[in-house]
Order: C-alpha cells, then structure tokens, then sequence
C-alpha cells in the first residue's frame, strides 16, 4: 500500500511557489547585475572622456572641443547619477525578492517535514501490522502443533 499523504496538494503546491520564486530572484539578481554592468561601461566613458580630455588640452583645443568634453562628461556623469538609483531600487526589490523566497522555502521545508515525520509514522506502524501478522501466524502454528 502506498503512503497517503493527506497534504501531497499543500506540498506540491510550496514546490510550485518556492520555484516561481526562486525563478523571480534569479530575475531580479540578473537585473541588479546588468544595471551594475552598464555601471562599469559607463565609468570606463567616463574615465576615456577624461583622458581624452587632458590630451586634447596639450594638443591646444579649441573653446568648443573643450566644452564640448565637459558637455559629455557631464552627460555621462548624470547617466551614472540615473543608473546608480537604478540600481539601489533594483537591488531593494531583489532583497525583497530575497526575503519572499526564503519565506516560501521556510513553508515548503515545514510541509516537507511533516511528510517526513508522518512517513516514519506509517513505516513504523506498517512494521508493527507485520510483527503482528507473524506473531499471529506464529500462534496459529504452535497452535497446531499442539493439536495435532
């Protein structure tokens, strides 16, 4: 006879939820990372502009070569300052994310234990409805021999 868990549904159904969440942090760590990599490139700019910058001034640039550097380095600087928000908002909701997972982990591992406990219960029960069923034969037998 099969194990009657009375809450595969409940079980299966923390499977599901622990899954989904687990697939939403990977999203959100994915995101987080890819605004962290534009990051990257954009201080990379920001630190080409800024060479460039010193070497066109030993080469005599122009009033408008210069502005047009600092135009651009502060453009760059001001996509840095957005994407640096970004990424403190991207990474709030992936703790958040985090803590969603963790807690549907925590349910799922609590319905998992319970099927655990009640699955040692039924072994332990079905072991003793064997002894049982020996003794009894074992009875019926020296029963038996007694009569016979």
């Amino acid at each position: 006879m099969a194990f009657p868990f009375p809450l595969q549904a409940i079980f299966h159904f923390r499977q599901s939820v622990e899954h989904q969440q687990e697939m939403n942090l990977r999203a959100a760590n994915q995101r987080v990372a890819r605004v962290r990599h534009l990051i990257e490139q954009l201080d990379q700019g920001l630190r080409q502009a800024h060479a460039l910058c010193f070497e066109d001034v030993t080469a005599h640039p122009t009033g408008a070569e210069l502005h047009f550097a600092l135009v651009r380095e502060a453009s760059l600087r001001q996509q840095r300052e957005i994407l640096e928000r970004e990424r403190l908002r991207l990474e709030n909701l992936r703790d958040q994310q985090q803590r969603a997972y963790r807690h549907a982990r925590q349910q799922r591992e609590i319905i998992e234990s319970l099927r655990a406990r009640q699955l040692d219960e039924y072994h332990r029960e079905q072991l003793r409805r064997e002894q049982r069923q020996l003794d009894d034969f074992f009875l019926l037998q020296k029963s038996y021999l007694r009569r016979g």
